[in-house]
């Protein structure tokens, strides 16, 4: 609780207990109070914004609960895994005397709260304040990184049909899917039948700057887009059959977009929820296999990732312990400051003996221990994979499996490996770093009780 901006929203909104007016005009008048202070209270500007900041985090919390709720069991995270990603405001974080430095500080540093980044870009005039929120939450690069580790991509089934063309669907039905040519080629004329339809109407809808989120087909639209196949190929589909096959190859192209930014293949849909249980009713009975398998697998890459991270480190620590015992301490006490609490390798020095930045770099290797962790990671996780599928496939496609399945590995091990690199690169001083690795390194070595 921030007392003064308590204090303060009330006697600016005394009728209250009487009269309960709407969140928008409450935003209104805070962001017109922030903007433009009266002359006698130049203390207004900063209380308005502090009461705003409040709500922003509400709002936060909130989109990252409904996340949580729609994809978190059937994924594996729970909506408290995606709050460090997005509720970071440190002016609320901070204390009432340093609060007004950090507001002035965000306005010159490279680093920006989400909170900071919706308050300059937020305007009233032209959207809520909620919808505002929701879209940037949605569009933070690491939670939407975070969430495609989980198989979950954040858009939806119609919008994704939109975004692709025949030929992209074409090469990714035949590579990743393997779909005769005949499967192959009714998909894509369903496909440019929906675009004859509904993209065009969409882009009616935009030249009459009447555009919304991609809403499910109407019933009128199913039967002009029956017509347009049925035109097209001599094909008679039911609306229902229509719309059940559009949400089918809306799946295939999903995955296949998960797959190709290194996220964790799964077959759950998008999270709008006027059409989940649309797509419930369409799924399969391979699915169910399918997401046994993911699943399974998810948990055996972060078993595998620990274990990686487990061997390595001891392996460091042995070879330390050979040089000399009190590099291995600082070594430890070192790892757990770079990764667990941010601190730069110039601060990290003198709290391990150390003069030199290049010092701590040179006892730490990270590219080194990276490149063990990968290497390692990539053998264990192979062999899981493998005797897994063995569950799930025959012996053919087996066979088929095992050549690809390293390549596949090898990709998606890489993308985990270069987040790790780009975060030390480029950190966020002071907070623990946030990538898959660090935080699991990080745990390792609390559950050892390893810190300084």
């Amino acid at each position: 609780m921030i007392v003064a901006a308590q204090t303060y929203f009330h006697s600016s909104f005394p009728g209250l207990a009487q009269e309960v007016e709407s969140d928008a005009a409450l935003v209104r008048s805070l962001w017109q109070q922030m903007r433009f202070p009266k002359e006698t209270d130049t203390n207004e500007c900063y209380l308005a914004e502090i009461c705003l900041r409040c709500y922003i985090s509400h709002q936060i919390y909130q989109v990252c609960l409904d996340l949580g709720t729609k994809f978190g069991n059937r994924n594996g995270f729970t909506y408290q895994d995606l709050l460090p990603f997005v509720l970071d405001d440190e002016v609320l974080l901070a204390t009432p005397t340093q609060q007004q430095r950090l507001r002035y500080k965000s306005t010159q540093s490279s680093y920006q709260s989400l909170a900071t980044t919706v308050l300059k870009t937020f305007n009233p005039t032209k959207g809520s304040l909620n919808t505002w929120v929701n879209r940037y939450v949605k569009q933070h690069p690491e939670l939407k990184r975070f969430l495609l580790q989980h198989g979950v991509f954040l858009i939806s089934d119609w919008a994704l049909l939109n975004d692709t063309n025949s030929k992209q669907l074409q090469k990714i039905l035949a590579d990743m899917y393997r779909l005769t040519s005949v499967e192959i080629q009714q998909m894509c004329e369903l496909l440019v039948s929906y675009h004859a339809v509904y993209r065009q109407d969409r882009m009616d809808q935009r030249l009459a700057r009447a555009t919304s989120p991609c809403q499910p087909p109407t019933d009128e639209q199913l039967t002009r887009i029956a017509g347009e196949l049925q035109t097209q190929s001599d094909r008679i589909l039911s609306n229902k059959a229509i719309l059940n096959q559009l949400s089918a190859i809306a799946t295939k192209i999903r995955q296949y977009r998960i797959a190709a930014q290194g996220g964790s293949v799964s077959s759950v849909s998008f999270d709008r929820p006027e059409i989940q249980p649309m797509v419930e009713r369409s799924q399969i009975p391979q699915d169910d296999e399918q997401i046994e398998f993911i699943k399974l697998y998810q948990t055996q890459f972060i078993e595998c990732l620990d274990k990686a991270i487990s061997q390595v480190l001891n392996d460091f620590i042995f070879k330390l312990q050979r040089k000399r015992s009190s590099a291995e301490q600082s070594f430890i006490t070192a790892l757990h400051l770079f990764h667990c609490q941010g601190q730069s390798m110039t601060q990290i020095a003198p709290q391990i003996g150390l003069k030199k930045q290049y010092e701590v770099t040179r006892l730490l290797k990270l590219n080194e221990l990276r490149v063990d962790i990968r290497q390692h990671l990539l053998v264990m996780l192979r062999d899981r994979v493998l005797d897994t599928a063995k569950l799930f496939a025959d012996s053919e496609r087996l066979q088929s499996l095992e050549r690809q399945v390293e390549l596949i590995l090898d990709e998606q091990i890489s993308g985990i490996i270069q987040e790790a690199e780009s975060e030390a690169k480029n950190p966020i001083r002071d907070r623990p770093l946030r990538s898959l690795l660090a935080r699991r390194l990080c745990r390792y070595l609390y559950s050892k009780n390893i810190k300084p």
